[in-house]
């Protein structure tokens, strides 16, 4: 049970990551997804979800700058939605919104499991 709970943040990394990946590069491949796409966000996400790789592999083999790393995406990931929610608020999508909360509260997670860890 401690072998999981020591690469939980990891798999977590690894799955939020890859669905940033798969949605960015589905829209950037002509996908329509049915509401307003801003145009820089697919790229957004297709891009940080390659990055989001980066501390993930640090997260499973426990490297000291897993830590500063994660923290690091979760505040990227912020630093958007937090754009979506004001400057872009008349123009982002509920479901782009509603994606980088979810991003935003899944780091939260990822960074909490590392301060209990430790």
């Amino acid at each position: 049970m401690s072998a999981l709970m020591n690469k939980l943040p990891s798999i977590l990394a690894i799955l939020v990551g890859g669905m940033s990946i798969l949605a960015g590069g589905m829209v950037l491949r002509g996908w329509q997804p049915g509401w307003t796409v801003i145009n820089w966000l697919p790229v957004y996400n297709f891009s940080i979800g390659l990055l989001t790789l980066v501390p993930a592999y640090l997260l499973w083999v426990g490297h000291r700058y897993a830590l500063p790393a994660s923290i690091a995406i979760f505040s990227v990931h912020a630093v958007i939605l937090l754009l979506l929610l004001t400057v872009l608020r008349n123009t982002a999508a509920f479901q782009s919104v509603g994606a980088m909360s979810f991003r935003v509260v899944t780091w939260i997670v990822i960074i909490a499991l590392l301060k209990f860890q430790r």
